[in-house]
């Protein structure tokens, strides 16, 4: 496994979990949008058909619901681990919190509105490990770009001496990557690596799922991680040695949300 360039493509590891995952998120999908088609591929790549005719306030509500209902109704955190339990553990161990709630992002064809180049560290840990996770295949603009972690630490010394943001979103795109993903594969990648979506020029949508995943005893970064993390492995050593780091953690939660 290389992830010197601060992100890797790996194969999934149990198709059975993720299969149960996709099914699962597109018949939420047809309910929540009402889609009476049984063709599940047709479902995830042609959903702009099937809701052309939303508007896009109505769209924005549905798809909120649908994150919601996602995270209350799918065991997506056990589906997603066991889908690549091997590269979850070789990179980060057998300690590990998990992000509380799993995003979906649709990007249809022609959508004005891409993920734009940003890095999520440092305001979220550089220590934690993004799982990019597409439901249908990624290739072209359909797929997301990423700057390897060498040329982003280049771009921002540059950033740094020359504060010009236009040129730095420029020389970033330059030197980005469009990563093909498909389904039965997940991009991994370091918080610390730019990383943005293209206008999704290709005539099929994009319909993806991430989540994060750390190391229980890395650094949390400017936010307190267990306002977005849980505790989701711990080996029995390890459980007696940090029940009262835990303790601590939770006692500075209670205070924060206090």
């Amino acid at each position: 496994m290389d992830f010197h360039n601060g992100y890797f493509v790996k194969k999934c590891e149990k198709i059975e979990s993720l299969s149960v995952l996709k099914l699962q998120v597109c018949n939420l999908i047809r309910e929540e949008f009402n889609i009476e088609c049984d063709d599940d591929e047709k479902v995830l790549n042609q959903f702009h058909e099937f809701v052309n005719e939303v508007s896009e306030v109505d769209f924005n509500e549905k798809r909120m619901l649908l994150i919601k209902k996602i995270n209350q109704n799918i065991n997506f955190k056990e589906l997603i681990f066991n889908s690549f339990k091997d590269t979850i553990l070789d990179l980060l161990g057998p300690d590990l919190l998990v992000q509380k709630n799993c995003n979906i992002v649709i990007q249809m064809p022609n959508d004005n509105n891409p993920s734009e180049l940003h890095r999520d560290a440092p305001g979220n840990s550089s220590y934690e490990v993004v799982i990019w996770i597409p439901l249908v295949d990624c290739y072209k603009t359909k797929s997301m770009f990423i700057v390897d972690y060498k040329s982003t630490l280049e771009l921002y010394e540059d950033l740094e001496k020359n504060p010009d943001w236009e040129y730095f979103e420029k020389k970033s795109i330059e030197k980005s990557s469009s990563v093909p993903v498909n389904f039965g594969e997940a991009l991994f990648f370091s918080t610390a690596v730019l990383h943005g979506s293209h206008i999704n020029k290709e005539a099929e949508t994009r319909i993806s799922l991430n989540i994060r995943f750390k190391n229980i005893f890395s650094p949390s970064g400017l936010k307190n991680q267990l306002q977005f993390f849980e505790k989701f492995l711990i080996s029995d050593f390890v459980e007696m040695g940090s029940s009262l780091e835990l303790k601590k953690l939770i006692v500075q939660n209670e205070k924060y949300e206090g």
